[in-house]
């Protein structure tokens, strides 16, 4: 009896089997969780780098914005003050132009010396000849 006892001992029980499989499939799930999570951690590296490229990419263009505006002066002065003689010029010129045109077929313009003109989104003045009564 002694003999079948300790041959009985020395096969693992289904269970002990069951146990191994089980160990062996959690430590494979585990293996696979820490690839997963190496990948994700690279792809956030890569992620972070290519943030900090595109906000030095932008900082670069501020500055060679602000360096073309400071060396190009051409219209800077006429944006910052809001103003533009030759522009008020020429809307007069097309004004008269217009109402000669009008004129001369018998019609009417529809505008008002002492309306104030209007401006754009740039602060510019764009014209006068507008029915602002509507």
């Amino acid at each position: 009896m002694a003999a079948l006892a300790a041959t009985n001992s020395a096969t693992p029980s289904q269970r002990t089997s069951l146990i191994r499989n089980q160990l062996e499939a959690a430590r494979r799930q585990a293996e696979q969780a820490q690839a997963n999570e190496e990948s994700l951690r690279q792809q956030v590296a890569q992620a972070e780098s290519q943030t900090q490229n595109s906000n030095e990419k932008v900082r670069s263009l501020n500055r060679q914005l602000k360096q073309a505006n400071q060396s190009d002066p051409t219209y800077t002065s006429r944006l910052q003050s809001g103003q533009a003689a030759a522009a008020i010029k020429t809307q007069e010129w097309v004004n008269g132009l217009y109402s000669a045109v009008i004129a001369k077929r018998g019609m009417t313009l529809n505008t008002s010396p002492s309306s104030t003109p209007v401006l754009n989104t740039q602060g510019q003045t764009t014209g006068r000849i507008l029915n602002l009564s509507a």
